[in-house]
């Protein structure tokens, strides 16, 4: 993939937690035009740096976790597990504004796909915050 060397990249460890913990996924890890990475860590390429961290806030959010949890039954955190996410804009144009604490990014993803209470309220005792 040498022609992904020059975009920023978010990179996400392939594999990490049991599949079961309130974790999930590793924390992203947001790199920059020139950076490569080993088979240690899957990649999304972007367009420029914002984007870039825009998707690192996402992948932080208990709505995404929780998402990837209902698909990933081991330590293995390869792209099947995302089957079940949904796709986001992380331009300046989004529905979601991705500056926001992680837990505010959480409560206008929620809005936006009409969850209720309860799911709220499952999704918030199940899933740990990230830092």
């Amino acid at each position: 993939n040498a022609k992904d060397i020059d975009v920023p990249k978010v990179f996400i460890s392939a594999s990490g937690g049991s599949g079961n913990d309130q974790l999930i996924l590793s924390d992203p890890i947001v790199a920059q035009k020139g950076s490569v990475c080993s088979q240690t860590f899957i990649y999304a390429k972007f367009s420029n740096t914002i984007e870039a961290k825009n998707f690192a806030q996402y992948l932080r959010s208990k709505f995404f976790r929780i998402l990837v949890s209902a698909h990933k039954i081991d330590q293995h955190a390869l792209s099947k597990v995302y089957a079940f996410v949904p796709m986001q804009d992380f331009t300046s144009s989004s529905d979601i504004d991705w500056t926001c604490p992680i837990a505010e990014i959480d409560a206008q993803l929620y809005t936006k796909y009409g969850l209720d209470k309860p799911d709220i309220d499952f999704i918030e005792s199940m899933i740990k915050p990230m830092k």
